[in-house]
């Protein structure tokens, strides 16, 4: 992979990540389109890493908030009942927590299958077709109005559910997430806000599951400095992309990303190219 390539995937990383049209399935597109031979999921590991960080920067209050009501739990785990009560940040956290577990379960039992289908452009054609058809049909649905702060393990079950799809290539985690989210009674922006917040600890767990792709030297062979260079670009314009979508959000023009997913899936499927 050159510096080049390096940089393009990194920056469609970086703004399809938040965007609800599916950075998977654009990362596996623009390497068959740049002719990258080296396997996908080593280098969207690592510029995955750099959205993470991105995250960090644009929602530090929140994570602190998290963090603290973590050591809460810890300190008094005898109280985890009355606190999930009384604590709004202890909610959201064991929201999160129950929401992660069915991807975790999910990619763990079909790791190997995933790993093949990130190869065909023609799947992720279809399943942009289908985040399209998802952002369209919650974009539908009558508006929740509870903030983040009102969520609860229920609802952190359901949209982790949700998030499970986007092991597809092609499905949008945000896009499914966000919906869910609504589907689930949250407003716009806490839906938004709360499936940032559950990005978290999926790319985490991403990059554990794929420990072997990225440190075993026979799989690594593009320079450590241009994977370096693609991590710190992937951060810059993910950041820029969570602003983005917070505006779209609050603006109620979701739908417009049900149109591009379409005609994009549309044209690959069209196109049929390998």
């Amino acid at each position: 992979m050159s510096l080049f390539e390096a940089i393009i995937l990194a920056v469609v990383q970086g703004l399809t990540e938040f965007l609800p049209v599916s950075s998977s399935g654009h990362l596996v597109l623009f390497s068959h389109l740049l002719g990258v031979n080296e396997p996908t999921i080593t280098y969207e590991i690592l510029v995955h890493f750099g959205t993470l960080v991105a995250i960090f920067v644009a929602f530090w209050p929140d994570i602190l908030s998290l963090v603290n009501a973590g050591l809460l739990v810890l300190r008094n785990p005898l109280r985890l009942k009355e606190l999930c009560k009384s604590d709004p940040a202890v909610r959201v956290l064991l929201a999160i927590i129950v929401g992660t577990m069915p991807t975790v379960f999910v990619a763990l039992a079909t790791r190997d299958l995933i790993l093949s289908l990130f190869q065909s452009p023609q799947i992720t054609g279809y399943m942009l077709i289908i985040t399209g058809t998802i952002i369209y049909l919650t974009d539908r649905v009558t508006k929740g109005g509870k903030p983040l702060e009102q969520v609860d393990v229920k609802a952190g079950l359901v949209i982790g559910i949700g998030q499970t799809l986007a092991i597809l290539p092609g499905i949008s985690r945000s896009g499914t997430t966000i919906g869910t989210g609504l589907l689930m009674g949250l407003d716009r922006e806490s839906a938004a806000r709360f499936s940032f917040l559950l990005t978290i600890p999926a790319i985490l767990g991403a990059m554990v599951l794929a420990f072997d792709d990225l440190f075993v030297a026979q799989t690594v062979i593009t320079p450590l400095w241009i994977l370096a260079v693609g991590t710190v670009v992937s951060a810059i314009t993910g950041y820029f992309a969570i602003k983005l979508l917070l505006q779209f959000v609050r603006r109620g023009r979701l739908i417009v990303f049900s149109y591009y997913t379409w005609a994009v899936g549309l044209l690959i499927v069209l196109l049929r190219f390998s």
